[in-house]
């Protein structure tokens, strides 16, 4: 009974955030500036990445949002790109990237991916919003042909301790409110984090977010600082990853040939390879 319970609050839970998520791309439906550059994009995955991995293959983009990662890959050259996403933003998605080619679209969760072979499933800020991401890692795994990867971002869990421990009781009112409110609030957050970043800039002690809010948010507009006010505070379940937390995981589901990387100390890229199991 406890089981079933369980899993009936995890797919809830589940749907609801993506509920959210397909509000927050039909109103935030630009990319802009460094936020939707590859440049960022190589950056999130530091050595782990390089053009070859993109550049004439078969790519799979789960949760592509508004479009953001689904045009990197094709300004990188991919021949071919799958663009999945279950929200209601499918329609933000597919007018985002209206005047490219050698894209199909797919309303989907991670977890109903197609087994079609793919040389990169990409799942960027996705899976720590998922409450039980096995099954989607191993529908990703099996979606994967010989030789594949799979490329993964999330949220780390060290050095946000303290942000952590200030958010908490904000995302635990947040998610509740109305997406106008939730507007208002992403808002004042982003100007805060913004005078916060200066400080940063100018102090000669290493401030906690220091590295992200220089290496990353301080290159960014107004806009998309907003949006990432935005992103935090929406959704209904996020999920911050350790390192070995995230190793555990993969492995549990099938992967091997784990590499990671610590972007800017705050979270988590990871490049791997599926072997079932």
């Amino acid at each position: 009974m406890r089981t079933r319970k369980r899993e009936a609050f995890q797919n809830r839970t589940a749907w609801d955030t993506i509920d959210d998520f397909g509000e927050q791309w039909r109103k935030y439906t630009g990319n802009t500036g460094y936020y939707g550059s590859t440049d960022s994009l190589i950056a999130l995955f530091g050595n782990l990445l390089s053009a070859g991995d993109i550049r004439g293959k078969r790519i799979a983009d789960v949760g592509a949002g508004s479009g953001r990662y689904t045009r990197m890959f094709h300004s990188m050259g991919a021949a071919s790109i799958l663009a999945i996403e279950p929200s209601s933003a499918m329609e933000v998605l597919q007018r985002n990237t209206a005047d490219l080619d050698r894209i199909e679209y797919l309303q989907a969760r991670a977890d109903e991916i197609p087994a079609l072979g793919f040389d990169g499933v990409f799942c960027i800020g996705v899976l720590q919003f998922i409450p039980d991401p096995d099954a989607s890692l191993q529908a990703m795994g099996k979606a994967l042909g010989p030789g594949g990867k799979l490329f993964l971002w999330v949220y780390g869990r060290e050095n946000n301790e303290a942000y952590l421990r200030l958010s908490a009781p904000i995302r635990a009112v947040s998610w509740r409110l109305p997406h106008t409110a939730l507007d208002f609030a992403a808002a004042s957050l982003a100007a805060i984090a913004s005078l916060y970043a200066l400080v940063c800039r100018h102090a000669r002690l290493r401030l906690p977010l220091s590295e992200y809010l220089l290496g990353y948010y301080g290159k960014l507009d107004f806009y998309s600082r907003k949006l990432i006010a935005y992103d935090q505070l929406n959704p209904k379940y996020a999920k911050y990853y350790r390192r070995e937390e995230l190793e555990t995981l993969l492995r549990r589901n099938g992967f091997s040939d784990i590499r990671m990387h610590h972007y800017l100390n705050y979270s988590w890229s990871a490049v791997a390879t599926y072997v079932g199991g």
